[in-house]
């Protein structure tokens, strides 16, 4: 299925990092005018249901927290504009001292006042519970306080672009929080939040989210209520899509064209931005994934062509090594170090590479290791993700011919997402989030402070591989001291090499972001033309969509 689904937002541009945010216009409109229907989304894994889980900082939450958490300020994952929320602004106060001001009026949904003792607890128990912090913002902080309606965070060093991390934190209730014995194991059945939707109803099958009558921005919601139904394979939701049940899903489905929009073409639309790539990630721990010539081996091996053709269907076109997107392409590529080192398919190349290992094929073809076994592996994708699955049988087949043994297994997706968090796995596909600048793709993918020890749990579209290199931390910490424009290019550019020359994963396909929408209940979805917010259920987006949606006329 590969619908992508991230767990939180992630990153802004560095040119608006370290400016002052002011107030935009909030204005109410003078009444509010609410749809007749639900708006019924088709856009998480149920495999086959849900399991209820609404804590905001969980690796397995329920996207309908997206819906009712939110952060100080809201940043597009398309294009970094910024969007005052919690926060009315911001201002770097030194280069390690950051301030937000807080929005005044916000009501909990229990009718309890929002205030800057929130932001405080929330920040201050990520701290406490490490296994909360899915983006390490206590790597950086060294401390959180409040006074009056402004939040003072003060970091250990200087790290300009950790500001993105903290501004779109959700933020949850210090008066229901404080009462929790364990926040990690925490399923949050009774949400205390501050945003549009509060939770109505919960099934295993389908949960149902109801607007929130207390909500600051009631007078822009013009839905009265949400209904999440569990996916459970492509085929099944496929046919629900064609048929018109969802409002909104984010699936892949072949010929989109056909099966989708000719149905019904005045109201079925689709749009699928291209984010950065889907890598093959090996467990760097284990042999022979810790060698960099079978890195590459496996790069020249794959047929990305015919995953993108095949297993695609031709919506994701092959990714360079660099890992950066078309989006970014303009503005940050190596044209040159892409050129010298392509990857382009070469089985010739790859099998080269892998006798220069020491590897020999016996003579029933298989490749063998130095402890006379076979080389072999699993290789593990979300159970229902067909496209995926399809693009794991490609590997499978074209490893094969190099005498590599590859078992396809497909968990579901919980199981998954814990594997490969938890680094109890030898190799899989993983998803990378939006991001419209490239350090946030490499902090993520190849930062130490991204990563964790066996067992412990890293964020699934972070340094799940186990990638140490002490270089690329020392970039990363360079590149977040600086505004300097062309500082930041040089680092990138380093990043760059290092991405292609040691690959810590092997990209495959450019990521479409997927997005169906329907235009029969609800119109103002975001479009090529209007690209106000990443479309495809990605928090904090989702925010911006529930406030910009308007009936259909």
């Amino acid at each position: 299925m590969s619908s992508s689904v991230s767990k939180l937002a992630w990153a802004a541009p560095a040119i608006l990092l370290a400016g002052m945010l002011s107030a935009a216009g909030t204005a109410q409109r003078p009444a509010t005018v609410m749809g007749k229907v639900p708006l019924v989304l088709g856009v998480e894994d149920g495999s086959p249901n849900f399991t209820e889980n609404f804590n905001p900082f969980s690796p397995n939450l329920l996207s309908g927290v997206y819906y009712m958490y939110e952060p100080l300020t809201m940043v597009n994952l398309l294009n970094g504009k910024q969007t005052p929320w919690l926060a009315t602004h911001y201002k770097w106060v030194t280069k390690t001292e950051l301030q937000f001001t807080l929005r005044q009026g916000v009501k909990w949904s229990n009718g309890t006042p929002f205030t800057a003792k929130d932001v405080v607890f929330t920040f201050d128990m990520l701290k406490r519970y490490p296994a909360l912090d899915l983006n390490a913002v206590w790597t950086n902080l060294s401390g959180v306080s409040a006074s009056g309606n402004t939040v003072t965070f003060r970091f250990k060093k200087v790290n300009i672009p950790s500001w993105f991390y903290i501004a779109t934190t959700p933020i949850v209730s210090a008066q229901q929080w404080s009462k929790v014995k364990n926040p990690v194991s925490y399923t949050n059945p009774h949400p205390v939040v501050t945003g549009p939707f509060v939770l109505q109803s919960f099934h295993p099958t389908q949960y149902t989210l109801k607007a929130n009558s207390l909500y600051w921005q009631r007078a822009k919601v013009h839905i009265p209520a949400i209904k999440s139904v569990a996916l459970s394979s492509n085929t099944t939701s496929d046919m629900l899509m064609s048929e018109g049940k969802f409002d909104q899903s984010v699936l892949f489905t072949p010929n989109i064209q056909g099966t989708y929009v000719d149905r019904n073409p005045k109201y079925y639309h689709y749009w699928f931005p291209l984010a950065p790539p889907v890598n093959l990630v090996f467990n760097l721990n284990q042999y022979p994934f810790n060698n960099v010539k079978f890195r590459a081996a496996m790069a020249y091996a794959i047929n990305k062509h015919k995953i993108w053709k095949q297993g695609e269907y031709g919506y994701e076109p092959p990714a360079n090594q660099t890992l950066l997107p078309p989006s970014l392409a303009p503005k940050w590529l190596d044209k040159t170090l892409v050129k010298k080192y392509a990857y382009a398919y070469n089985p010739q190349k790859a099998a080269s590479l892998l006798r220069q290992m020491g590897l020999k094929k016996n003579a029933h073809g298989q490749l063998i290791g130095k402890n006379g076994k076979q080389i072999s592996f699993t290789l593990e994708v979300p159970t229902g993700w067909t496209d995926w699955i399809q693009d794991c049988q490609i590997i499978h087949s074209e490893l094969g011919t190099l005498g590599i043994k590859v078992r396809v297994i497909t968990p579901s997706v919980a199981t998954d997402y814990n594997n490969v968090e938890t680094g109890h796995f030898q190799s899989a596909l993983v998803y990378e989030n939006s991001n419209p600048n490239p350090w946030f793709i490499y902090n993520y993918i190849l930062s130490s402070s991204m990563s964790a020890p066996i067992g412990q749990v890293a964020p699934f579209t972070g340094n799940v591989e186990r990638y140490h290199n002490p270089k690329v931390d020392a970039l990363l910490a360079a590149y977040a001291k600086t505004t300097n424009s062309a500082k930041q290019h040089a680092i990138i550019n380093q990043l760059q090499t290092i991405m292609v020359k040691q690959l810590p994963v092997v990209s495959l396909v450019y990521g479409a972001a997927w997005n169906e929408y329907q235009t029969n209940h609800y119109v103002g979805w975001p479009t090529q033309s209007n690209p106000y917010a990443m479309p495809s259920n990605t928090y904090p987006d989702t925010l911006l969509i529930a406030t910009h949606l308007m009936p259909a006329k």
